[in-house]
Formats: structure tokens, sequence, C-alpha cells
């Protein structure tokens, strides 16, 4: 074969392809596991406030609300799903909602909220906070009166989350 040819070139170029992408495919599947379990560790010191000392997996889920930005399991535990969500606030807020194995809830922690004083941001104190925490997945999050907006914001996240742990 003439290496000034075209025909040359093209299988070269072929082949350096070929090595090229199978070379890819090894190294992604060397360092899928690392980056996923890295994932996990930036998120393992929300999901410890929860269930501490648990071993914690990322399971894949689809939500058609959009609302759920992760689901981890907590090995004999439960499912934490964490959800970006739009109260009063249009830049939304974060929090953790789990589920225990029986449908109870396991825990509700906010993450990042920025809600207006004596408003919004009494859907983070106890009081509330109790409320979520004493409901299961066949309830519905209460709204809070003069926080409507955070707390129907809580209630979609809610559901959200309450629809996944019911589909798994």
């Amino acid at each position: 074969m003439n290496r000034e040819g075209t025909l040359y070139k093209v299988v070269l170029l072929g082949v350096l392809c070929a090595v090229c992408g199978l070379l890819l495919a090894g190294v992604n599947a060397i360092t899928e596991p690392i980056i996923s379990e890295a994932a996990i560790a930036n998120e393992k010191a929300n999901l410890e406030k929860i269930y501490p000392g648990a071993t914690f997996a990322a399971v894949d889920y689809s939500d058609d609300t959009g609302l759920v930005t992760g689901a981890y399991s907590a090995e004999g535990k439960g499912m934490i799903y964490k959800i970006h969500t739009v109260g009063y606030n249009a830049d939304g807020f974060d929090f953790l909602l789990a589920f225990n194995e029986d449908g109870s809830v396991g825990g509700f922690q906010v993450l990042e909220e920025n809600e207006t004083a004596g408003f919004g941001k009494r859907c983070f104190e106890d009081d509330y906070v109790s409320q979520i925490n004493a409901l299961t997945s066949s309830d519905t999050a209460p709204l809070l009166s003069g926080a409507t907006l955070t707390s129907t914001g809580i209630q979609k996240g809610f559901n959200a989350a309450k629809a996944l742990f019911e589909a798994r």
C-alpha cells in the first residue's frame, strides 16, 4: 500500500481512532466507580445528618417534576432525596428528605435557603420540621400560613420524593 495514497491515510486514521476509542473506554471503566464514589463523598456529610454511620449509594431515578436532584439509598435504613424547589425567593432552596424503609419520614434537613425572615424561614424551624418528621409516605406535607409559597415548595418537593419512594 502506498504511504502517500489517500486510502492509506484513511485506514491509518481509522486505526488511530479505534485505538483511542478503546483507550478512552478503558480509562472510563477504571475511573467511573471512583468518580461515582467521589460524588457520594461530597454529599456524605449532609446524608450523615439524617442517617449517621450508614452506607450510602447513589440511586438511578427518573423525576418528571425536575425537583429531585439526587437520590441515595442508606443501607438498611431507607432512602434520601435531595430536592431543589422554589419558595418566596426565586433562587429557591435545597433540602434533604428521607423515608425510612417502613415509609415514615426519616428526616428533613435544610441544606441552603434564603427565605424571608419571620415568614418563609419558619418552614425551617423546629415546629414545622417536627410536623414534616411526623409524616409518612402516604401523607401530604402541611402548608404554613404566612409562608404559603415556601411551604408549597416543600410540599411539591415532598410529593416528588414520595412518588419516587413509592415507585422504587
